[in-house]
């Protein structure tokens, strides 16, 4: 689990970062299309880490769900078949048991 969210944690900074060099050469360049790059800069900054705690909260929630399984409500259980007790033989011998 830590493992993952290690990995999450660097994916999103490279991508963050990646996106804010791809930003400012934009800007610096003047090209027309800077002030799309921008806004797509600042909704994603925004935008992917609430996608990373959301993916974290999945698989925390997951993990949970291994450990602990939902109990099963008692109307769906399987019935299991109540065991009868013995009687002894009517004609005074040994049980069904003996050999």
């Amino acid at each position: 689990m830590k493992k993952f969210r290690q990995i999450g944690a660097i994916i999103v900074v490279v991508l963050l970062l990646s996106m804010y060099v791809v930003c400012f050469i934009a800007a610096v360049s003047g090209g027309e299309k800077a002030q799309t790059i921008f806004k797509v800069t600042l909704g994603m900054t925004v935008a992917l880490p609430i996608l990373l705690y959301i993916f974290i909260l999945f698989l925390r929630m997951a993990k949970n769900r291994q450990e602990n399984p939902l109990p099963v409500p008692p109307e769906e259980q399987p019935e299991v078949p109540e065991e009868q007790p013995e009687e002894p033989a009517k004609d005074g011998g040994p049980g069904p048991d003996a050999p």
